[in-house]
């Protein structure tokens, strides 16, 4: 039976060496380190994996890998977003076929689909996979925005449990918990709205920051969903200079690689089209890092 996701899912990122190979060495530490700072929730293959620079087969392999590597001591969700509606399927069923707890699915990306068309992508999927979906309302990675009322149409839909919610508008994540949230398990997708989405009522936060502070993300929501905001406040204020970063300068994923490279977790670098981390951007974390320790 698949496990259901809550908490810090911790979107993972793909080490590569400087081939452009990847990593699996470097990916099993990062999980392990992932795991002993209390993540909840693995998710592979989403943008901060750069699953876009990978081919099926890698995709499918590092899925797999990853399902190994958790050996079931927390849920995984894969991450399967695709121009192509057949390959989102077939990745789907892949990551049943694995045994993942769930999959994350945005309407095809650069396609700028239709509201209707966004209703029947995931009434397509809802017909040919076997697992359960987060739907993801991204318009900065899809080139549309799922409108309320789709949402609410989606939700009815078989297999579908989930929604990160990244639209930056936390307005949008208070409606969805209010009108929906007994259908979708809304989780915050912005990583500087999180202390806001779980006032609101996220039931989780899928995120960038557990890459290089998850001990410190964990304990952002443990403190936020039990009521005792001063020390989530707290915590908050410390990291949001890092989430900021992550959302503002466009290297989200330039940043977590070279954080992870100065704590010896990975190589830091992207596959192509990805460019190393700017040196302006370098000096802003770097002075980040400075005032604030990471955990």
């Amino acid at each position: 039976m698949n496990k259901k996701l809550y908490g810090i899912l911790a979107v993972m990122v793909t080490p590569f060496n400087d081939k452009g190979e990847i990593v699996y060495e470097d990916a099993a530490r990062h999980i392990e380190w992932l795991l002993a700072s209390g993540v909840h929730c693995l998710l592979p293959l989403g943008a901060t994996g750069e699953f876009s620079a990978l081919s099926t087969e890698e995709r499918k392999q590092f899925a797999e890998f990853v399902m190994k590597q958790a050996a079931g001591r927390v849920p995984v969700c894969v991450g399967c977003v695709s121009q192509s509606v057949d390959q989102t399927v077939e990745l789907a069923r892949h990551a049943a076929s694995i045994g993942a707890d769930a999959v994350m699915c945005l309407p095809c990306p650069g396609l700028h689909l239709s509201q209707e068309e966004i209703y029947g992508y995931y009434k397509y999927l809802s017909e040919n996979v076997n697992i359960s979906v987060m739907v993801y309302n991204n318009p900065g990675s899809s080139g549309v925005t799922i409108a309320p009322e789709t949402l609410a149409r989606i939700a009815e839909l078989p297999h579908m449990a989930y929604l990160k919610e990244s639209t930056g508008d936390i307005k949008r994540l208070t409606r969805a918990v209010d009108e929906i949230g007994d259908k979708l398990d809304p989780f915050c997708g912005a990583e500087d709205l999180a202390m806001e989405s779980f006032i609101m009522g996220a039931k989780g936060w899928v995120c960038v920051l557990a890459n290089i502070a998850p001990a410190m993300s964990v304990k952002l929501y443990e403190y936020a969903t039990s009521g005792q905001l001063d020390k989530a406040r707290e915590i908050y204020r410390k990291v949001l200079p890092v989430l900021r970063l992550f959302e503002e300068t466009g290297q989200l994923w330039q940043i977590a690689k070279y954080v992870l490279h100065k704590r010896g977790m990975n190589s830091g670098i992207c596959r192509m089209p990805r460019q190393p981390i700017s040196a302006d951007v370098q000096a802003a974390v770097d002075a980040v890092l400075a005032s604030t320790e990471l955990k």
